[in-house]
This record gives C-alpha cells, structure tokens and sequence, in this order.
C-alpha cells in the first residue's frame, strides 16, 4: 500500500508543478493571441494580471496600448508606445500601432516614415509591406509599388493581390510581357483564395493587354471564362472587347452584335458605342457610325481614338468641316496623353513630389478624366496636406463627379 500512495504523492507534485502560474513572457504571448483574435475581453484579463506583477511594466503598457487602440483612443495609445517601443519582443507591433494611429489622423508622412523605419528593421513584415505598396500606387510612385508588392508576393505566396497590382502597373507602363505574367500569376493563386473577388477585373484587364498585343484569341479565351456573379458594367466590357476581337478577325457581323449587346447591358459604356461605330464603319454604314461615336465621344470626351474614327465617318457624310474639327480634337488630346504620361513617369520617379502630381492632375482635368484627376490631387494631398491647389482641384473634381451622368 506504500508504495502506490508514494507514487500518488510523487505525481501530484508533478501536476502542481505544470499547473503553476504562467511566466510573464507566457502571458505576453497569450495577450497577443487575444490581440490577433481581437478577444478584448480575454486581453484586458491578461493585462490585468501583468498589472499586479512586479516588473512586467512594458508588457502591461503594451496590452493596454492594443485596448485603447480598439477604442480609437489615439493619444493614449502613442503615449504608451513612446514608453515601450525600444523593447526589442514588441517594437514590431509598436511601429505598427503608431503606423495605424498616424492613418486614423491622416498624418500620411509620418505613416510612411515609421512603415519604411519599420520594413527596414523587419524586412519580412508583409503587412508593412503591403501597407506601402498601397500607399505609394495611391501617391503614383509605382517604382515602389513593384518592389513592396514583389516582397508580398515573396512572403505570402498563395496571395493573388499583389501580383493583380503588378500587372496593373506594368500594363500603364505598357510593359505587356510582364503584365500578363503578373496577371496570370493572380488567377493562378486566385483560385485557392475564396476571399479574393477580383478575378473577373483581372480577366478584363488581362484580356485588354492582349488585344493591345493582337493577340485575340488569348483575349477571347479569358473574356469567356468571366463567372456569371460578373457585374452588369464588367460583363458589358467584356462583350465591348469581344467586338473588338471579332472585328479584328474579319467577323463583322459577330462583332456588331457584340457591340449591341455592350451598350444593351449598360448604355453608359463608352467602349460599347465606340465598337459600334468602327464596326459600323468598316460596313458601309457612316450614318449609324457617327451616331454611335458621336455617343461615345459624349460618355468619354479625353478618347482621342473615338475623334479620329468620328472624323473618318463625318468625311465619309461629306461634313467636312465637323470631320476636321473632330480630327483637331484627336490631334489635341493625344497630344495631352503624351504629355499625361510623361508626367505619370516623372511622378513616379520623384514619390515625394507634391506640385509633379498637381500637374499631372491638371492634365487629366483637361482630359476630363475625374477619375484619374482626383487620384492625382489626392496623391499630392498625401504628400502634402495643405498644398492650396491640390484642394482647390479636389474640390472641383468632386463637384463634377456628383453632377449626373450624360
């Protein structure tokens, strides 16, 4: 009988050893877990029980800048990280916290400092990463955007976003190749991520990078494969850019019918007028042509590709002045691009160059590009926050954009 009741003593000394209480490095962690499962009411417990430890000072501030960053309460929070953030175990989470703090005031400058401070003494922070790629494609620095988007792609390589971005970027750069092997890197992760609802854009925007290409067919086969949930706008540009495909095929009767389905699923798509005209242009049919450009040329003004066939099919109507008149346009907005584009490199050369990307928005309000110009007044606004012309353009864009639509 002793020795059974030696063994029972001998195990539960051992059970009470492994039920003592947990280090204060322990709780540290199970306080980030809470953190990362934003379990409040668990963290607050934790940081409680550090509150009553005796040396556990910064682990506690740290928990309670969490809590108070849960509850928008900013200056509470900076406080705190001022205090603790020299502790290597926790300046990673600390420089993202002022990252999160200096975003919610919109102190986009010192948001960017501390996210460069922060990759480059935690060169594997993906979310760092992905924060600065988002920030600098916002500010139109698209050198930097590739490289933190490349790093993302790098660290989390079942993620289709940051390739999508890539080839967004490199198809206005115009560098095709290497659009499309972003683009179908994308799809490819995409179809592990059941979060990711992008697709059907990058299918339309890869399917614009071969037709730039000629290469109509790997566009046709990506236009066919967008997924029935496509909303009505993607679906009419991928019906556009079937036209367009066809056309170039030499099936014009195809491509017409197409083009009627675009403008049938949304009237308001410049692409699916623009396709109707230059089909029916090459079929004899200059009258039905102008109307449909005519339209286009309304719902896209800064198209200088609408004016030029436009003035193809006035001469075509003997209406010679309003054929030069349209052609004066196209020479005078092309001429515009050109200038667009070489203010879109500059931007991107210099990403803290605040009156480069007032400029470039100038450009794209003469183009009659809302969208564009208040993207571009936004990026000198993030850059420098009372720059008097960025505001005044912004406040104009944003009054035209609530204007109806044509």
């Amino acid at each position: 009988m002793q020795r059974p009741l030696l063994l029972l003593l001998i195990s539960c000394t051992l059970l009470s050893g492994c039920s003592s209480e947990p280090t204060t490095d322990e709780l540290l962690e199970q306080g980030r877990s809470a953190i990362r499962a934003k379990d409040w009411t668990t963290t607050r417990k934790i940081k409680d029980q550090l509150a009553q430890r005796k040396g556990a000072e910064v682990e506690t501030k740290f928990l309670e800048a969490n809590l108070y960053m849960n509850v928008r309460n900013l200056d509470a929070v900076m406080e705190r990280v001022g205090e603790i953030a020299s502790d290597p175990r926790i300046r990673e989470d600390c420089l993202m916290l002022a990252v999160h703090c200096f975003t919610q005031i919109n102190d986009l400058p010192s948001a960017m400092r501390t996210l460069e401070e922060l990759v480059a003494q935690f060169p594997d922070n993906v979310e760092a990463h992905r924060l600065l790629s988002a920030h600098y494609y916002d500010f139109g620095a698209l050198q930097r955007v590739m490289h933190h988007c490349q790093r993302v792609s790098e660290l989390a390589p079942e993620d289709p976003r940051p390739d999508r971005l890539m080839g967004l970027v490199s198809k206005d750069f115009e560098k095709h190749e290497l659009a499309i092997t972003h683009y179908l890197e994308s799809l490819k992760r995409a179809t592990g991520d059941p979060t990711f609802s992008q697709a059907d854009e990058v299918r339309i925007e890869l399917a614009e990078v071969y037709i730039r290409m000629r290469r109509y067919q790997e566009a046709q086969k990506q236009l066919k494969q967008l997924s029935p949930e496509a909303t009505p706008r993607l679906q009419a540009t991928s019906y556009a850019y079937q036209a367009e495909c066809a056309m170039n095929q030499g099936a014009l009767d195809e491509a017409k019918r197409l083009a009627q389905l675009s403008i049938q699923q949304d009237s308001t798509l410049p692409r699916g007028h623009m396709m109707l005209g230059e089909v029916t242009l090459q079929t004899g049919d200059p009258q039905t042509a102008r109307d449909a450009l005519q339209t286009a040329a309304r719902l896209e003004p800064g198209n200088d590709r609408i004016y030029f066939q436009l003035s193809n099919a006035l001469r075509q109507l003997d209406e010679t002045e309003a054929a030069d008149q349209a052609f004066a346009k196209h020479e005078q907005i092309k001429t515009l691009k050109l200038k667009f584009i070489e203010f879109n490199v500059r931007s991107a050369q210099e990403p803290n160059n605040a009156a480069i990307r007032v400029e470039t928005a100038a450009i794209a309000e003469q183009l009659q590009d809302w969208e564009a110009a208040g993207s571009w007044y936004r990026a000198a606004l993030g850059i420098d926050p009372q720059n008097e012309d960025a505001i005044a353009g912004m406040q104009r864009v944003i009054a035209i954009q609530q204007q109806p639509r044509p």
